[in-house]
């Protein structure tokens, strides 16, 4: 691996340490940036999937929708994100796909879970910075302690 491709990858292991920070600091302004203007968010609901029947929560697109949507459903919430082990893989001078082993706790009234899984990602350099331009969780394990899989409220 070149040096310039070293750099981008620490570029986007830093994106991803902002994400789990911002996040939970509740820092949405923060966290909004951290996407491209026209990206996605998806969460699957089903464990273990691996693709097969996933029942996807309804795609967010937009960083102004991403925010609104993520900063509404976990207002009250105490979250703790964290990412692991990335494998990055640089496919244009601008683009990026990732893929982050994650573990998060979310507590909230009527819904506690603790879950790990995996950030599916794409990146792109906008407006002079790498950013997420797609965002996919997957879960491999749910311990849920109150509420259901499919989130607060559901």
């Amino acid at each position: 691996m070149r040096i310039e491709e070293l750099l981008i990858v620490e570029e986007i292991r830093t994106l991803k340490a902002k994400y789990c920070y911002y996040l939970d600091l509740k820092d949405w302004d923060g966290y909004a940036e951290l996407f491209t203007l026209d990206a996605s968010l998806i969460t699957d609901t089903a464990v273990s999937s691996r693709g097969e029947d996933p029942m996807p929560t309804a795609e967010t697109r937009g960083r102004p929708a991403i925010r609104k949507m993520v900063s509404e459903m976990l207002a009250d919430a105490t979250t703790v994100h964290q990412c692991h082990t990335p494998i990055i893989e640089i496919t244009s001078s601008n683009t990026a796909t990732g893929i982050w082993a994650m573990e998060d706790v979310v507590r909230m009234r009527g819904f506690h879970v603790h879950a790990r899984g995996h950030y599916r990602e794409q990146y792109a350099i906008q407006e002079g910075h790498w950013r997420i331009a797609s965002l996919h969780l997957t879960r491999t394990m749910i311990d849920i302690f109150e509420g259901s899989a499919r989130g607060p409220g559901n």
